[in-house]
């Protein structure tokens, strides 16, 4: 369990607990077993960018921001800014997926040399390059730092600043948490 799966887990305690809901009403929702929930929670649980969606949309957030939206602006800011700005697009998550092909092709680096640097398949690669939901976090947080980046600076790379704490913020609002300067 890595401190991007516990911060997720965090997140998402805060929201279902600022929502009132029980692990039980969540589940149900996200259409998602109660143990999965709760092994999510807990940061043990390899959670797929699927499951992610679905529990980003019981809670009325971007998926996008749950493993970083209870950091402080400043730490946020200071990650994202590391990175160079893609064109911007709205999207969602699966838009961190197509990310990851324009990453690559700027690098000038095939699927195959990027799958062998993020421990993953090619055919893997493939499959996330075009938007599989079906991927865990673990391995786009290997992709993201097989580039020498975060999980929230992949996340943001192509959206501005404004755009991606506009998101933050209605995360931290649905969670009852106060603006973290």
């Amino acid at each position: 369990m890595g401190p991007v799966e516990k911060e997720i887990g965090k997140n998402i305690v805060l929201l279902r607990q600022a929502c009132g809901m029980t692990q039980e009403e969540v589940a149900h929702r996200a259409n998602i077993s109660v143990h999965c929930l709760q092994m999510i929670e807990h940061g043990h649980w390899n959670v797929t960018i699927d499951s992610l969606m679905h529990l980003s949309q019981v809670f009325g957030v971007d998926a996008r921001v749950l493993s970083f939206f209870s950091k402080s602006d400043e730490d946020i800011l200071s990650e994202i800014s590391k990175v160079p700005r893609l064109a911007e697009e709205t999207g969602d998550i699966l838009q961190v997926c197509r990310s990851i092909a324009l990453l690559r092709k700027e690098a000038g680096i095939t699927q195959k040399e990027l799958a062998q640097k993020a421990r993953i398949s090619t055919a893997r690669l493939r499959e996330i390059e075009h938007g599989c939901a079906n991927t865990t976090i673990k391995r786009i947080l290997r992709i993201a730092q097989s580039f020498g980046m975060s999980l929230a600076m992949l996340s943001s790379i192509n959206m501005s600043e404004e755009v991606l704490m506009d998101l933050v913020r209605e995360a931290r609002e649905a969670a009852g948490l106060r603006p973290k300067l």
